[in-house]
């Protein structure tokens, strides 16, 4: 019996080493599967931490674009207003001429007959003008061609020479 005890003896004792072996063996590979996790989680926190900055900057630019976006509605807002405005002046100025367009074709009785009084004078000056200028003209092309000995064309101006044009308004960029 006491060969029993010294075999079951030798049986717990190589039962607790095989545990103790395979104990061993569980740790090492969870070890190794922790340091692999481990891995993983600081290889997703990079990527992560890279991931945040690339939302950080594209929500910046978005803050960026979104301060961009208001300035420019602001100013449309601006230009809208000033397009009412251009539009009730403009409406104010067409009273204006139609007020006036309908003053000149229809004048008071007694501004009538001055009117046309005055328009019969002002043609009659500028007939006489015209001549005395044309007049001038032919006496100076007459002493300028006995001079150079050249035959001269007459030039018969009835019409005043055509005004100089303002220059165009410069634009605003």
């Amino acid at each position: 019996m006491e060969i029993l005890l010294y075999v079951s003896a030798a049986i717990a004792a190589l039962s607790l080493l095989l545990i103790a072996i395979f104990v061993i063996i569980t740790l090492k590979s969870a070890k190794a599967t922790m340091n692999e996790v481990s891995e993983t989680l600081t290889s997703m926190q990079g990527k992560l931490n890279g991931i945040t900055d690339q939302a950080n900057e594209l929500l910046a630019n978005t803050n960026r674009i979104t301060g961009d976006v208001e300035r420019k509605m602001q100013s449309l807002n601006s230009v809208s207003k000033t397009a009412e405005k251009l539009d009730d002046s403009t409406v104010h100025i067409n009273k204006s001429f139609q007020s006036l367009s309908e003053q000149i074709s229809n004048p008071d009785p007694k501004y009538k007959d001055l009117m046309q009084k005055a328009n019969t004078i002002t043609g009659i000056a500028a007939s006489i003008y015209f001549r005395a200028k044309r007049e001038k003209s032919k006496q100076t092309n007459a002493s300028y061609s006995a001079r150079q000995d050249k035959p001269h064309t007459e030039r018969m101006d009835l019409l005043p020479s055509p005004q100089k044009r303002l220059p165009e308004p410069k634009q605003k960029n």
